[in-house]
């Protein structure tokens, strides 16, 4: 197949049915054209026992990662981000960026590992050069990848045929003083800081900046 790319569609599909029944809303967004590897896009809306959205990356662990042999972090991994229920996911509002941010930054980061054979896990961050907001009045900069604490790590990993396991990190939105912070202090030092003024995982625009 000339124009085939790797993707991890069948292992997120069934991976979700463990978790989630036919009554579950669940959305894919797909990619059209793929390079390298097949993005999509899962979208697990919110219900009245789940108050948040669920955006679960699906074919960044289609190829292995290159992490370094003294390291120990899985070379398989897929990326998620959770948003409060009132986000707008529906198609028609993604022309605006302030809507769409999380996808297009999820999308970046899956394909960001596999072209130069580097790796990311637990406390890598990525952002956009210059401190250039992800949107207007959004006023992250970046996001750190973290365990989730919403989500059990039943979900958050995945068991392969092979032994290894992909596993499901968390996309925790930054601003720029607590990028640096974390650069500076490292990734548990910041976490410890977000669990000390309340910062939870679901991402909250306008939340204060706890090293302003």
């Amino acid at each position: 197949m000339k124009n085939y790319v790797p993707n991890s569609v069948e292992l997120i599909d069934k991976h979700l049915d463990l978790f989630f029944d036919e009554n579950e809303d669940i959305v894919v967004f797909d990619e059209i054209e793929s390079d390298v590897i097949h993005r999509d896009v899962y979208f697990v809306k919110a219900n009245e026992e789940r108050p948040y959205h669920i955006l679960l990356s699906c074919g960044m662990s289609a190829l292995p990662m290159k992490v370094p042999a003294d390291i120990d972090s899985s070379p398989y991994a897929e990326v998620m981000i959770l948003l409060p229920k009132e986000w707008n996911l529906d198609y028609d509002s993604f022309e605006d960026e302030r809507n769409y941010w999380p996808i297009r930054l999820m999308k970046e980061i899956m394909i960001l590992p596999h072209p130069d054979e580097t790796w990311l896990g637990f406390g890598h961050t990525f952002g956009h050069e210059d401190d250039e907001e992800f949107a207007e009045r959004i006023g992250f900069n970046s996001v750190m990848l973290a365990n989730s604490m919403e989500l059990s790590d039943d979900f958050t990993h995945i068991e392969l045929d092979s032994d290894e396991v992909v596993t499901i990190f968390t996309l925790i939105p930054l601003y720029k003083e607590e990028l640096e912070f974390k650069k500076q202090n490292g990734a548990t030092a910041l976490l410890k800081r977000f669990d000390q003024f309340g910062v939870e995982e679901i991402v909250k625009v306008g939340r204060p900046n706890i090293c302003a």
